[in-house]
């Protein structure tokens, strides 16, 4: 089934990624416009579009760099990514791809970034060589890798592979696989909690998340959720999961793993973002609209208009 879809074909596959809060408050929520051609910057206290970037080939993932000053978005259909000043909001380069770029992740130093090729079993590693980001080799994975989450250190990588079922533990000095991780069915979108040594998969046609107990390498438990889970954010001592076809957040206890509310949110949710206030930020592909939820009280604060598809699959908050 093919996530570089139009209108009509809502098929269950993209985003990213580790989904975990910043440091501090987000001003701005920086959108992949798929259908649109466009990346935008959302001003959140506004609550509106404050500036649109022209990007083709269907803008799907995106990175954060560790400075928060660019954007790097993978184009599906244009066979690369594009590399975004968002200060000046401007495309600086594109880097050209084979496959099906769609996940993606930067290094926490900054320098390198990890694209997964959605067609095939491997990361594309990218590294900034005087200023310029070029590509620098591969390294194999499970089938259909999605999303990847960057431990903090930069040392290992946790892939998704959708068709495997499974998560890849990566060696990054190595670059090479060191442990292959069954899961649910169809894991997309994967979160790391680094300081609870866990990790979370959205299992998207299983309807569940997998748990992932790091240092022992293996699935200790799952937690049921709406029909077609996409990603995962943490906030407040809880998970967040988008339900793409429920068009709903499922909310659910970080400590006790039972769900604890379904949160309405808009048509086909897919990306999903926190920040340091325990706000929650969900990207609605099928409605055009980002919605802002207080990670607390489980409320819906703000809906906010967008461009044509929405996705984010990815960190985007700033």
């Amino acid at each position: 089934m093919s996530v570089f879809r139009g209108r009509t074909a809502f098929a269950a596959g993209l985003t990213l990624i580790a989904s975990l809060a910043h440091a501090e408050p987000a001003r701005e929520a920086i959108v992949t416009a798929q259908l649109g051609g466009a990346v935008e910057v959302v001003d959140l206290a506004a609550g509106k579009v404050v500036r649109r970037i022209p990007v083709d080939g269907a803008p799907a993932g995106i990175a954060l760099s560790a400075d928060r000053k660019r954007a790097y978005v993978t184009r599906p259909e244009g066979h690369g990514i594009a590399v975004i000043d968002l200060d000046a909001g401007r495309v600086l380069s594109e880097v050209a791809l084979p496959g099906g770029p769609l996940g993606i992740a930067a290094g926490p130093r900054g320098g390198t970034v990890y694209v997964a090729d959605w067609y095939g079993h491997r990361l594309f590693v990218l590294t900034e060589r005087d200023g310029t980001l070029v590509p620098d080799g591969e390294i194999a994975v499970g089938a259909s890798p999605s999303g990847i989450a960057v431990a903090p250190d930069g040392s290992t990588l946790y892939v998704a592979n959708r068709e495997a079922n499974t998560v890849s533990v990566v060696e990054v000095a190595a670059r090479r696989e060191t442990k292959v991780i069954p899961v649910g069915q169809h894991p997309f979108g994967i979160t790391l909690d680094a300081a609870a040594g866990r990790a979370y998969t959205a299992n998207v046609t299983s309807d569940d998340v997998s748990v992932i107990d790091l240092a022992a390498g293996r699935e200790i438990g799952r937690i049921s959720t709406g029909r077609r889970p996409y990603v995962i954010a943490l906030s407040q001592g809880r998970g967040f999961v988008t339900d793409q076809y429920a068009g709903s957040v499922t909310a659910f206890d970080l400590a006790t793993l039972k769900p604890i509310a379904d949160i309405d949110v808009g048509d086909h949710p897919e990306g999903i973002g926190a920040d340091a206030d325990g706000r929650l930020c969900v990207a609605n592909w099928g409605d055009n609209t980002l919605t802002l939820i207080d990670a607390a009280t489980l409320k819906v604060i703000k809906t906010i208009p967008t461009g044509d598809g929405p996705r984010s699959f990815g960190a985007f908050l700033r």
